[in-house]
């Protein structure tokens, strides 16, 4: 099955790392090169929820007042209360020691231990054929603080999922052109990767889990719906833009919030923005972190 997404709203830069919070009955956002993180109503209205001080990426819910965000090029992990919009936010820990470049998306076990993708080179300039890449690890934080190497068997660690059971990691690795599956043990230890979904000639980022066990994969020209062993079960066509992640919400998890930007090129998105938000309507509702809190 082929899909056309539908408009939902506009007027972002490079939206990304979307959610959805059922208790609140909102979408959030991060707009990565503004800073910016966004609450987005069902009817499509927006609210600003915390500047950084520089690219914002992943985020993560501890509560339903307590936000955790990554900083990505300070390389920080923050936490931010939702009901005290004037007061700081803490620090919770520094990446910057295994994160050579920057850090992106992230997920947040029940357990309390964060994942989160690190950049060890300048995406930007790789982009634009000017450097090669280089192998990035995926890092943990623990709820204490302590920031470790949670496994280097990727190449470009990306969007993440945590099953439903909480006993597997799915990670979407852009540059290895595969969807990940870690065992995932109650310490947070990852073992036993294997192949989720292998996706070649493609660029996997965020992505979501529904139901039925398939994941949305937001793979830039197309979104995605694949079983594990990799059959393409449904497909969002794109069009001319490009989709970077996807979350399953709405009032009966069956809304799919796609973020997209025409542009990855950041001089050219400076002069038009386009980044923007679309939405399909699925059969089977969402299931599992990041996507569904």
């Amino acid at each position: 099955m082929k899909h056309t997404p539908t408009l939902f709203a506009e007027g972002f830069l490079f939206p990304e790392a979307p959610r959805w919070h059922a208790g609140r009955g909102q979408f959030f956002v991060s707009d990565i090169d503004r800073g910016q993180v966004f609450a987005v109503s069902t009817d499509g209205q927006r609210h600003q929820v915390y500047q950084g001080p520089d690219w914002v990426s992943g985020t993560a819910f501890e509560d339903d007042k307590t936000l955790l965000i990554t900083n990505a090029r300070s390389r920080s992990l923050v936490r931010v209360r939702l009901d005290q919009p004037d007061a700081p936010p803490e620090m919770i820990a520094s990446l910057a020691e295994i994160a050579p470049y920057g850090i992106n998306d992230m997920i947040r076990t029940p357990a309390g231990i964060c994942f989160i993708d690190t950049v060890s080179f300048d995406f930007v300039a790789y982009a634009r054929g000017e450097i090669a890449a280089q192998p990035s690890v995926l890092a943990r934080v623990d709820g204490d603080g302590r920031v470790s190497v949670a496994t280097d068997a990727v190449s470009f660690p990306n969007g993440m999922v945590l099953t439903p059971d909480g006993k597997r990691l799915l990670v979407a690795d852009s540059l290895g052109q595969c969807v990940h599956a870690f065992a995932l043990a109650a310490d947070g230890t990852l073992s036993e990767r294997s192949c989720f979904a292998a996706m070649p000639g493609e660029m996997p980022d965020g992505m979501c889990l529904d139901a039925s066990g398939a994941a949305w994969v937001a793979a830039h020209g197309r979104v995605v719906r694949v079983a594990e062993g990799g059959e393409v079960l449904e497909e969002v066509d794109m069009g001319s833009t490009s989709a970077t992640a996807v979350a399953l919400g709405g009032a009966d998890g069956r809304t799919l919030l796609i973020t997209a930007s025409d542009s990855y090129d950041r001089a050219v998105m400076a002069r038009n923005p386009t980044g923007r938000l679309f939405t399909v309507q699925v059969a089977v509702p969402g299931v599992g972190l990041p996507s569904v809190y």
